[in-house]
């Protein structure tokens, strides 16, 4: 069976296990919707991707920026949201009161239903079941990844340690629900499909 090309941009994420936790979770939210239809390029080719690996990743991708200090020029994912705060307030009391707050933006949609954030991990390995989904879908195994491949042997052996026969399945069922979410993140565009609404200036 000929392999189809494959551009490492679709597969290879190993760029992204130096990159902050946020990044790693956007460009799975990225991929993912790429996967239902976004239209757009590989994350690993868009310009948030290159302003991040260009700073090293530093100071890329913050999950909070303090009001009036970010770019009125907001990212896809991002919100810019002004907060009014009591400093006279207990800080256990502000707390809370923020994590309310974050509970209900998570029951609107636009977050993951399990924040891959919540394992520092999770979601570069949902990004490498990715991998493995669209090189199997491309025609590789395992082994012939690694034969056609060998200047990305280091990452393919990370492949091992997933098993290769479910994680199709957990992928679909990550895209369904993301699919889920994106519905509901489509209602709040005023009629705008979630592919402008989240990606116009991407």
């Amino acid at each position: 069976m000929s392999k189809k090309e494959l551009a490492n941009e679709e597969w290879d994420f190993s760029p992204m296990e130096k990159a902050p936790r946020t990044m790693i979770q956007r460009a799975l939210l990225w991929e993912m919707d790429r996967e239902l239809g976004s239209g757009r390029e590989p994350y690993m080719k868009s310009a948030e991707y290159r302003r991040g690996a260009s700073n090293g990743f530093k100071g890329s991708a913050s999950g909070v920026v303090e009001a009036g200090k970010a770019n009125e020029k907001t990212l896809p994912f991002e919100d810019s949201f002004n907060f009014r705060i009591d400093w006279s307030q207990p800080r256990e009391e502000l707390e809370e009161q923020f994590s309310e707050w974050l509970e209900s933006k998570e029951r609107s949609g636009k977050m993951m239903e399990k924040p891959a954030l919540g394992k520092p991990r999770e979601a570069l390995t949902m990004l490498r079941k990715m991998s493995i989904v669209r090189l199997k879908a491309n025609g590789y195994s395992l082994r012939t990844a690694g034969q056609i491949f060998p200047e990305k042997k280091r990452f393919v052996e990370s492949l091992q340690k997933i098993n290769w026969t479910t994680a199709s399945r957990e992928v679909e069922k990550a895209l369904n629900r993301r699919r889920n979410n994106l519905k509901t993140i489509e209602r709040s565009f005023s009629g705008k499909s979630w592919k402008n609404g989240l990606y116009e200036n991407a």
